[in-house]
């Protein structure tokens, strides 16, 4: 009997409760038990102990899959996270690589957009004719109406002097004193306009105000227009406008 009792010692606290009962089975008038007897109330007791191993093999498998159960949720939970991670990095990116882009459009057409129709170059100080309202560069603007000027002098029978450059304030006064011309053809520079130019053209303060702000956030283009020192004269237009007095 000592074995058994043993066996039942060394059971967990949910085995030893069954134990207990089967335990209980045997009093001391079961001493006195003929063997079969005897042999019963053991088998009961064995049928007791095997049914609390099946309880508790059911509440270990339980717990363990809640456990993995909780994992599961817990690696799903991961694996969303890390896939909106994901999302949100290559969304980033994305905006970074359109920004990118539209820098670079931007930038490419920069140049085009402050840019001299004469020249080619970023715009400095622009003039806009009047009659079309086209802008350009006041020295390409210059450099322009003196060779329309030359070329409408250049078969008239006059001083050699008076048709060549340099074009000046007081070449032009005399072409008028002396009555070898009456009036200046000029044109406007940009191809498909070719309007006729009358008057004087004005300066554009709010288009240079325009490409200065453009040219300090961006920097100005690599081609840049030198500034034109016939802009300090009291009279800018004087070799190409002739004013009687």
């Amino acid at each position: 009997m000592a074995p058994i009792h043993s066996n039942a010692q060394r059971c967990s606290p949910r085995k030893s409760q069954s134990a207990r009962r089967g335990l209980n089975l045997l009093t001391d008038s079961d001493k006195e038990l003929d063997p079969k007897e005897l042999i019963q109330k053991m088998s009961q007791i064995v049928d007791l102990l095997g049914e609390d191993v099946k309880r508790t093999r059911k509440v270990d498998e339980i717990i363990l899959y809640n456990a993995h159960s909780d994992r599961a949720q817990e690696s799903q939970k991961l694996m969303a996270e890390k896939e909106t991670a994901e999302k949100a990095q290559a969304d980033g990116k994305g905006a970074e690589e359109n920004l990118r882009k539209m820098l670079e459009r931007f930038t490419a057409t920069h140049a085009d957009v402050v840019k001299c129709g004469i020249c080619q170059k970023c715009i400095d100080r622009p003039f806009t004719l009047i009659n079309c309202g086209h802008s350009f560069c006041y020295g390409c603007l210059r450099e322009w109406f003196h060779n329309c000027l030359l070329k409408q002098l250049k078969w008239r029978d006059i001083p050699a002097h008076l048709k060549q450059k340099p074009v000046t304030a007081a070449k032009l006064k005399e072409l008028f004193e002396n009555k070898y011309i009456y009036v200046v053809h000029y044109t406007c520079p940009t191809a498909g306009c070719l309007t006729d130019v009358e008057s004087k053209p004005i300066e554009n303060d709010l288009a240079g105000s325009m490409i200065n702000v453009v040219n300090d956030i961006l920097g100005p283009p690599m081609k840049q227009v030198d500034p034109n020192p016939h802009l300090n004269k009291p009279d800018i237009w004087a070799d190409i406008f002739y004013d009687e007095a």
